[in-house]
């Protein structure tokens, strides 16, 4: 991708972030930039519920008699 390719898109997305700022407010801005934190947080939460539930049935079926 060329300079101009890279300028381009940077004046592209100034302008849309000075649209947006027109109709939302500061904590409209904060909540969507925190989004992508919240789902990868919210990921990584899931992934050791996983985890901790397999570990869970991994005792049980070791306490169970053959």
């Amino acid at each position: 991708m060329g300079v101009e390719d890279k300028d381009f898109i940077m004046r592209q997305i100034k302008q849309l972030g000075e649209g947006l700022g027109t109709f939302l407010g500061k904590e409209d801005v904060d909540k969507i930039l925190s989004f992508g934190q919240d789902a990868k947080k919210e990921v990584e939460d899931s992934s050791i519920d996983k985890s901790v539930n397999t570990d869970h049935e991994n005792k049980k079926s070791e306490t169970k008699p053959k």
